[in-house]
Formats: C-alpha cells, sequence, structure tokens
C-alpha cells in the first residue's frame, strides 16, 4: 500500500528541509535532478543518503562552485 508522508519542514530541530530530503532519497534507485545552482558543500551534505542508488545524473546551469 502507498502511503504519503506530508510531514512539514519547519527547520525546527530535526525538521528541516535537509534531514527531510536524506530521509526521501535514501532508498532510491536513481537521482536524477536539474537545478539553477550546484554547489559541492550541498552534495556533500546528501552524499552519504545516495551511496547506495544506482545512477546519479545532475544536470547543471552556468553557476557552481
Amino acid at each position: 500500500m502507498i502511503t504519503s508522508d506530508l510531514t512539514f519542514i519547519t527547520n525546527e530541530k530535526d525538521k528541516t528541509l535537509l534531514d527531510r530530503f536524506k530521509v526521501l532519497i535514501k532508498n532510491t534507485r536513481f537521482f536524477d535532478v536539474l537545478v539553477g545552482y550546484f554547489y559541492t558543500s550541498g552534495f556533500y551534505a546528501i552524499y552519504k543518503s545516495l551511496e547506495n542508488t544506482e545512477r546519479i545524473r545532475i544536470l547543471i546551469g552556468i553557476s557552481t562552485n
């Protein structure tokens, strides 16, 4: 049965966007994203959650660090 988790992101302790994103991507098979800006620091913050991901594809705009 498919369930929807509608947890609010409030940036209070344990309800940050980063924490929520890590949960959502932890068991994903493919990670495909399109972003206007790409920062390696942001990717570093989530990469542990992507270690078992079969394929990671990131299409970025012209701004990166």
